[in-house]
């Protein structure tokens, strides 16, 4: 029984790297359309062909520094800086400033490119997703993190999908801003429910104590946390309490899209 299990772990594992080296090694069909393109070493260009290249830059939007909500026209002229939900926080000290960087909001075709990642088994989208975030966070200036640490999931959720879709962002990221990727210093403690058709107060009382720091953190060290969707921001906010509980102090959060209200 026991040779059999293994069998089939190994097995398993041969054929998801198989997958990652065909995605890797068969280029010529755009991500986002799965047309046939042009092959190109560029930008870009080495993901999605010239027809969906514009659905990327026109997604950027002036956001939240805290949350990464889009701030409406209305918002911005009178030169607000974070949405109405972090502006209080943010100008009393209710909670430690977080920063926040996304692509996108979650709307398609971007949440179908994240459905592929994370329940198509298709790596390779992984790639094209951390060059995007990679490209993002470059194009801001912002000061970069010194470590990236995903957002972890269970080990059951581990078990039963194989991968962490935000710990193959986490890599394809470093890679692109030479930074380098830790998946053992943070991990999730408690099995929950469904998510999603949770508010955000559910959310937050729900995850509350539900990850851990395995590790002192140095102060000095900038830590980059990263995930694939920030829906309501209480995931983010329980890893962020659970890294500051441990001595993190600066915090920036980097995810491929945001829910919008």
């Amino acid at each position: 029984m026991g040779l059999a299990v293994s069998a089939k772990r190994w097995c398993s594992l041969f054929y998801r790297t198989c997958q990652c080296m065909g995605d890797a090694m068969v280029p010529g069909r755009c991500v986002a359309c799965q047309m046939p393109m042009q092959n190109s070493t560029s930008g870009f260009r080495r993901f999605v062909c010239s027809h969906c290249e514009p659905l990327i830059h026109h997604r950027e939007a002036v956001r939240c520094k805290r949350c990464a909500l889009a701030l409406g026209p209305r918002l911005q002229a009178f030169g607000w800086t974070h949405c109405r939900h972090c502006k209080p926080m943010v100008e009393h000290g209710a909670q430690a400033p977080l920063e926040c960087v996304v692509c996108s909001d979650y709307l398609a075709p971007v949440d179908q490119w994240i459905a592929l990642l994370k329940y198509g088994n298709n790596h390779g989208m992984a790639r094209f997703l951390g060059h995007w975030l990679g490209t993002r966070v470059l194009k801001l200036g912002m000061d970069l993190p010194d470590v990236l640490v995903p957002v972890p999931v269970s080990p059951d959720k581990l078990r039963q999908r194989g991968y962490n879709q935000a710990a193959l962002i986490a890599r394809h990221l470093g890679r692109h801003i030479n930074r380098p990727v830790t998946t053992d210093w943070l991990i999730k403690t408690q099995e929950l429910g469904a998510q999603a058709t949770l508010g955000r107060e559910d959310r937050l009382q729900n995850l509350h104590g539900a990850f851990r720091a395995t590790r002192r953190i140095s102060g000095n060290i900038r830590i980059g946390l990263v995930d694939d969707v920030i829906t309501t921001g209480a995931t983010i906010q329980s890893c962020a309490a659970a890294l500051r509980k441990a001595g993190a102090e600066s915090i920036v959060t980097m995810a491929v899209c945001r829910t919008p209200e």
